[in-house]
């Protein structure tokens, strides 16, 4: 730091009081920084944070109009996964119904089932067309 005329009619006592200042400031931040970062403090910070989002602050009532967003953007979560859920059941199902043919008679299947068998005549592959000249 670069000397100015001012700083060099100071007196040691001075430098020494603006030193010993100076240390003063830095361990109160140092303090406050150390009080500020405990894990109730920001424990009660992000609470506060929370609650300032569902709660008016100026007349400490509830939000409606949040909770229901949040309430309802979580609604339509869960109807959303219940909906991808079924539609991987009954992709697997179809999968199923493709791939597994069990000779069992119609009469001893659950219906549900029954509907979706098929006949060996079914699953006969296709006989070719027979293509003659002309």
């Amino acid at each position: 730091m670069a000397e100015t005329p001012a700083s060099k009619k100071r007196s040691p006592e001075e430098i020494q009081a603006e030193i010993e200042e100076t240390r003063q400031r830095l361990a109160e931040n140092l303090d406050q920084l150390k009080a500020e970062t405990t894990p109730q403090a920001l424990l009660d910070r992000a609470k506060t944070a929370v609650t300032g989002v569902f709660v008016d602050n100026s007349t400490g009532e509830l939000r409606k109009e949040r909770i229901a967003a949040v309430v309802g953007g979580v609604v339509a979560i869960i109807v959303v996964r219940k909906g991808l859920k079924a539609r991987a059941h009954r992709r697997e199902l179809e999968r199923l119904k493709e791939v597994v043919w069990v000779p069992v008679p119609r009469s001893s299947v659950n219906p549900a089932y029954a509907a979706m068998s098929r006949t060996a005549a079914e699953l006969a592959p296709a006989q070719p067309l027979a293509i003659t000249a002309s």
